[in-house]
């Protein structure tokens, strides 16, 4: 999948370009954007060495290290499900099958025109490109970070904003899932379907994913570099805390800095393009840095888990595997294209598994509290009315393996923590509670009070949030939709009131070991 400087998924990595750390803002960088002097140096370290004494590839981009020495298979025809678990799933290797993409209705129907036309009230998930000055989450016409299609088609080319979203199920008749995932265990475990739209001139990160992915290019170019994961230990991978999948790499993958990171030197790599209607199929255990190109850049990904050691062909001998549109398989999550969207979940089928093994080992499995992943009391009387509705108090392997989608998925919704920007009330999170609270009471003392239109402004500029937010703030610090000034008795008696839900609903980063000294001199 390609995430570019962007968030990330629970299950896997939500913030890549991100640092646990860097969410902590300083007091003393706030008087600075609240003045408005906001200045992003790009300053490079000057070595002393000479410049042909210098690493080959330093400060050029990821792969002008030497030249790309790892083939990757290319297919004229999709491998039969066997034949891609034999070759390609059982040993983690990546393969492209050219022109398995126009095999969908929606490699000839997906223009920007049509997409307006037909799916334009549906809503997609936004992320914003790295350049300077912006905010990395771009506001929509519904919220920050969410947009609906028609208002994505209409701006897409002119902002600084491209999709990163799960498909809309409305979509699924108009793209077909490659002969390979059509039957078989493959079928039934698709997690995800995601879509990236883009105006093209964007780079991902070098990451790797929490799932195997088929990626479909629709319009466009792709430029990929794909590196195994047995080269791991010599790409920097960022640290990240224990229950998070996938991982990223802390290089600049625009400018590798080969004296600070000198072991990219030996690292292997693969170098290949993907254009419209070819499809890649991309093991969890790559990590892959993508560029993209072309006026209109629309990909689709299906994210499928597959763990066994041997695999199951039931199902493939009664009839041919052929290009099956999407709608005709029961996705583990799925999105109207409304409300809370369900991108990053865990695997439903895995939890279903986990659960069958630890009844085969331990017999029966009771609602405890270590096994329900700490849930208090109230979530595991929750948990257990959705999986034990008969209220026996535990759960056999017979009972296991009679759970459905529907009960799985409301399992997982249950105990998994929601990612906020999944949800209407993103811009909770999303605007940091302290560093809010430090504008209000610097405008105060500056000020002596604080208006409703400077007030707009700095919520605005400097905290990236939108306008209704903004007001609604306002409104709950004065409790008068009339009044245009915020005074001292307002925010001595209002504050925390006005405050409550930036803090209740913070997201709190992890700290890397060894820095939460710094953290705290931050704060």
């Amino acid at each position: 999948m390609e995430y570019i400087f962007t968030q990330c998924r629970p299950v896997s990595c939500m913030h890549p370009i991100m640092s646990s750390s860097s969410s902590y803002k300083s007091f003393h960088r706030l008087l600075h954007l609240i003045s408005f002097i906001i200045v992003f140096p790009s300053i490079h370290s000057q070595s002393s060495q000479s410049t042909s004494a210098l690493p080959t590839g330093h400060l050029k981009p990821l792969g002008s290290h030497r030249p790309p020495d790892v083939d990757i298979d290319e297919l004229n025809e999709v491998p039969s499900p066997r034949e891609f678990y034999e070759k390609y799933v059982k040993h983690g290797r990546a393969v492209i099958f050219r022109g398995a993409a126009k095999e969908s209705p929606g490699f000839k129907l997906w223009t920007d025109e049509y997409l307006r036309e037909k799916y334009g009230d549906l809503e997609v998930r936004l992320e914003g490109k790295r350049e300077k000055g912006s905010h990395l989450i771009p506001m929509g016409d519904k919220y920050i970070g969410r947009s609906s299609i028609g208002h994505f088609i209409d701006h897409y080319h002119t902002t600084n904003r491209y999709m990163v979203s799960e498909l809309p199920t409305a979509m699924y008749p108009e793209f077909f899932v490659p002969p390979c995932l059509s039957c078989g265990l493959f079928r039934d475990r698709l997690v995800e379907i995601d879509i990236w739209m883009s105006g093209g001139d964007s780079h991902s990160i070098l990451h790797k994913d929490a799932f195997n992915a088929i990626n479909c290019l629709v319009n466009g170019t792709k430029y990929w570099k794909l590196i195994e994961r047995k080269y791991e230990k010599w790409i920097y991978e960022a640290w990240e805390p224990d229950n998070e999948v996938g991982g990223y790499s802390e290089i600049n993958v625009e400018e590798v800095d080969m004296i600070k990171h000198p072991d990219i030197a030996k690292v292997p790599w693969s170098n290949f393009t993907i254009h419209a209607g070819d499809c890649l199929f991309l093991p969890s255990t790559y990590y892959h840095q993508v560029s993209s190109a072309g006026e209109t850049n629309l990909a689709i990904a299906v994210l499928f888990a597959f763990q066994y050691r041997e695999y199951d062909d039931r199902g493939c001998n009664e009839t041919e595997p052929a290009f099956t549109p999407l709608s005709e398989f029961d996705v583990g999550w799925q999105w109207p294209g409304h409300g809370y969207m369900t991108m990053g979940h865990h695997d439903i089928g895995e939890i279903k598994d986990e659960m069958l093994e630890a009844a085969r080992e331990n017999g029966p499995i009771r609602f405890d509290k270590e096994l329900f992943r700490g849930a208090d009391t109230d979530k595991l009387q929750e948990v257990q009315e959705i999986l034990d509705p008969e209220g026996k108090g535990y759960l056999t392997v017979e009972d296991i393996n009679k759970l459905d989608g529907d009960t799985l998925r409301k399992y997982a919704l249950a105990i998994e923590a929601r990612e906020p920007s999944n949800t209407e009330e993103y811009e909770y999170t999303y605007v940091d509670y302290s560093e809010l609270k430090d504008v209000i009471q610097i405008l105060m003392d500056r000020d002596g009070a604080l208006t409703r239109k400077k007030f707009i402004l700095v919520y605005k500029e400097v905290l990236g949030g939108t306008k209704q937010y903004a007001i609604g703030l306002f409104d709950k610090l004065t409790r008068d939709t009339k009044r245009d000034k915020v005074l001292p008795a307002d925010i001595e008696q209002n504050l925390e009131y006005a405050l409550e839900k930036y803090r209740l609903l913070q997201k709190i980063y992890p700290v890397p070991p060894g820095e939460e000294d710094l953290v705290k001199d931050e704060l």
